[in-house]
């Protein structure tokens, strides 16, 4: 059925003597294309060399009891070439995990999403905004979507970018198009203020090069400022346990500049915590308000008031946004937030958060 797209991978672990490892937990489509009826989530190679070099290394970890199938790796690394294949995984409500591949997948999973018209939310873990005035620059993979903005992208948000490498003229495009991005020294910072971000996202991409060069030096440029791999796999859980988010990928890995297989590991240690998060979702909003405790603030300087959602569960906050028309946009109406908004309400401050919120619903 998926031939036409994918080959099998050259890594099967089926003989590894540990049980509880992860190539026992998993079914390859190549040997059981029956299992992806039941699957929840979906592995795709995209370079085969890179993409094997991970997956051996994931393969190598305990595993989980969820509905994994491995779909091997790509027969072309075009990025467009996966987009009907995404399409397909999209539909069948089955996740897409890309990995071992360039950057510019993340234009296979986002026009993925547009083959059903949808709006999107897309977050990146990156150390560079990727945008240039050069249309035919190749790593500037943001130029499609950002020259001009995209209509379907309903937001944008950038993590970990840093201000050593990144022209400040690019945060002001941002910025004017109400996307927001959280800067390496903010997340070093308070890491779980980037988790409402995280949490937003329909489609998430992490490149490896957000990662200090020490813990993954297998990559493009790399730099010696970054994320470490234990914050790193933090933020990957945060995104797991989204239950927005439908679509991940792992790029910017390169085996020629590895030391030790130290970056292939950090690469499966990324993709394992974001199984973990997935493994762990608490079905919340948006797929359910059942368990969320409501706050009402009263803004007395603006006369308005704001509703907050807390989770008895997990202690994850959202905030309400009027909508007054009906249209696709009407389940953002709750924005994901942290208690540092909801205290900075309670303070009669307006948390920056839901001034984008309201800028973007207009």
């Amino acid at each position: 059925m998926l031939n036409n797209w994918l080959t099998s991978s050259n890594v099967t672990g089926k003989n590894d003597e540990n049980n509880n490892g992860f190539v026992h937990k998993i079914e390859s489509y190549h040997q059981n294309e029956d299992f992806l009826s039941d699957a929840k989530i979906a592995l795709i190679g995209v370079n085969p060399e890179k993409a094997d070099k991970i997956r051996a290394e994931l393969f190598s970890l305990v595993g989980f009891n969820l509905k994994v199938i491995d779909l091997g790796n790509l027969k072309n690394e075009k990025p467009g070439f996966a987009i009907q294949l995404i399409g397909f995984l999209l539909k069948s409500k089955i996740l897409p995990i890309l990995f071992g591949g360039d950057d510019q997948f993340i234009f296979s999973l986002y026009h993925a999403f547009q083959l059903n018209e949808k709006m999107v939310n897309l977050a990146i873990v990156d150390n560079t905004i990727r945008f240039t005035a050069k249309q035919s620059d190749p790593d500037a993979y943001l130029n499609p979507l950002l020259n001009p903005p995209h209509k379907n992208l309903f937001h944008l948000s950038i993590l970990g970018t840093q201000a050593h490498i990144n022209n400040s003229n690019l945060y002001k495009i941002l910025s004017n198009n109400d996307f927001e991005w959280e800067s390496l020294g903010n997340m070093k910072t308070n890491l779980a203020n980037s988790e409402p971000l995280i949490r937003d996202a329909d489609l998430f991409s992490f490149n490896l090069a957000a990662i200090k060069a020490a813990d993954c030096p297998g990559q493009k440029n790399p730099f010696p400022t970054g994320l470490s791999t234990q914050e790193a796999c933090s933020i990957a859980r945060f995104a797991g346990m989204s239950d927005k988010l439908t679509a991940f990928g792992v790029f910017g890995f390169d085996p020629d500049k590895d030391i030790h297989n130290i970056s292939a590991k950090t690469a499966a240690l990324v993709i394992w915590y974001f199984l973990d998060g997935v493994a762990n979702r608490q079905k919340e909003f948006p797929l359910s308000k059942k368990g969320l405790k409501k706050y009402i603030v009263v803004h007395k300087k603006n006369d308005v008031h704001i509703t907050f959602w807390k989770s008895e569960k997990t202690g994850r906050w959202w905030m309400e946004i009027p909508i007054y028309r009906k249209n696709q946009q009407l389940r953002h109406a709750l924005l994901p937030c942290s208690h540092d908004d909801y205290i900075m309400a309670t303070k009669d401050m307006l948390p920056t958060r839901l001034l984008n919120g309201l800028s973007r619903i207009g």
